[in-house]
């Protein structure tokens, strides 16, 4: 069976992470692209895959991303059948265009390049401290807030340029 809308939107919507999605998009054309993709399933030795979640559409079944040479296949294990097709670099480029504003594009880079900055002052343990106790109650914890408010911006930014099928409630 064939891809729906649905499926292709989905299927771009959960590939990217906020960080990917700001390469993405900083591409300059279709080769780059393509060549980007191929670095992504290149890099990464685990399977992509997702399950849906309650309220989308075929909730529960579960995702699959595969490399292919001019973007991916997706596959649906849905309860009538496998729906599976190619969705080219191309394809992802119009949907993630279709949305993408430069308000939109300058909030998503300003929350990844946040959230990067922030990562890189990480110190990864107590050394400047007298304790562990003190590391953690001075630095982890101020530290890890920040790190989450970060997380659910560039969130934020991602849910503006490719929303979820359905809108999921708030974590917080």
């Amino acid at each position: 069976m064939a891809l729906t809308d649905d499926d292709v939107e989905m299927a771009v919507r959960d590939f990217f992470t906020p960080a990917l999605l700001k390469e993405f998009i900083d591409l300059s054309d279709r080769l780059a692209r393509i060549r980007w993709g191929a670095r992504q399933f290149k890099d990464s030795s685990a399977p992509r895959s997702v399950r849906r979640l309650a309220g989308e559409p075929d909730a529960g079944c579960l995702t699959r991303w595969k490399h292919a040479p001019s973007g991916f296949v997706y596959e649906v294990e849905a309860r009538t059948g496998v729906r599976s097709g190619l969705v080219t670099w191309d394809d992802v480029h119009k949907v993630v265009e279709a949305r993408l504003t430069p308000v939109r594009y300058g909030a998503l880079r300003a929350a990844v390049e946040a959230a990067a900055a922030h990562e890189a002052a990480y110190v990864p343990c107590p050394g400047p401290f007298r304790s562990v106790e003190i590391w953690e109650s001075e630095f982890h914890r101020t530290w890890a807030r920040r790190s989450s408010e970060l997380a659910l911006r560039a969130s934020a930014a991602l849910d503006a340029v490719c929303p979820a099928a359905v809108a999921q409630p708030a974590l917080f």
